[in-house]
């Protein structure tokens, strides 16, 4: 393709879009509007999904004994515990460990501990269980139920957390889904009118190409051009404005959240972005192509 050829797509491209200008401008809000419920559903769900893997290497299942148990005991449902599926380390705490632990979350020079050492120790025995997913809890919790020496009733674990997060995460990507269809399409149909009045405006030029031997596709590049300029600027704009947002709602929730940042961590925004940016840009351009397509195929039957 010769430059002249290049250069007076662009020209004509440009023209339309300046001629219609108002339909230009709802276009380009119809994209944006689609594309930013597309990056904020993408944003979500990764920092769900960023969650969980998080809580995978620090939420596991706690094992309390009760009574007295001997080191022989303490082996058997250790070597038990470590033979069921999906664990993947398994670590004995004995009631000594747990008080040293309490001490250093409440101050050893707490009042609460006076006496509290040697046999006057009311800590159990217990095992923490470090396990491969989040969602294989229910299964290891059935195998440690037939373990004996496990009671059901001094098992702790997350699973509740866990479960909130996968089905947060299942509403967002549903929802993201159906509302980016409805706007998409709705985005189309507002990108083929705009096309179709610079279509219907030009008729006679385009009849009169068409007559002179000008083939389709030479026809149809500036029309394409301007919806491919729609999508663009369409996608450009919220993901301009969303790449400081989110920056901004991270640090804010970690300034006025700060305890959280303690359990978990958001995604960096470059990791986002660099995702949200080319996946944007290559669908507003989709949107903006579909759209010129669809609005002169009909018109060049002449």
């Amino acid at each position: 393709m010769r430059p002249s050829t290049i250069r007076y797509f662009l020209k004509e491209g440009f023209s339309g879009l300046r001629k219609n200008l108002l339909m230009t401008v709802a276009s380009i809000i119809a994209v944006a509007a689609c594309i930013s419920i597309m990056s904020f559903s993408y944003c979500v769900v990764s920092n769900l999904q960023y969650m969980m893997d998080q809580m995978e290497d620090s939420i596991g299942i706690s094992v309390f004994l009760e009574g007295d148990v001997t080191s022989e005991q303490i082996e058997s449902m250790k070597n038990q515990i470590s033979q069921i599926e999906h664990v993947t380390n398994v670590t004995y705490v004995s009631p000594a460990d747990s008080l040293d632990k309490l001490k250093d979350e409440w101050g050893a020079d707490e009042d609460i501990f006076i006496g509290l050492d040697d046999e006057n120790n009311p800590l159990s025995h217990s095992f923490q269980i470090e396990l491969d997913q989040i969602e294989s809890q229910e299964a290891v919790l059935t195998s440690l139920h037939n373990i004996e020496g496990i009671n059901e009733d001094n098992v702790e674990y997350g699973q509740s957390v866990s479960e909130l997060l996968v089905k947060i995460s299942n509403v967002f990507q549903i929802a993201g889904i159906i509302i980016m269809l409805i706007l998409g399409v709705i985005s189309v149909m507002i990108i083929v009118n705009t096309i179709r009045i610079s279509v219907v405006n030009r008729r006679v030029e385009i009849n009169i190409m068409k007559y002179v031997g000008a083939t389709d596709w030479f026809i149809r590049w500036p029309f394409i051009i301007e919806g491919i300029i729609i999508g663009l600027i369409g996608a450009i704009i919220p993901s301009l404005l969303g790449l400081p947002l989110y920056a901004k709602t991270v640090s804010l929730f970690y300034n006025y959240v700060p305890f959280v940042a303690n359990f978990i961590r958001f995604r960096l925004t470059g990791d986002v972005f660099s995702f949200v940016l080319p996946a944007a840009l290559l669908f507003g351009i989709l949107l903006g192509v579909v759209g010129s397509v669809t609005s002169i195929r009909k018109h060049l039957q002449v």
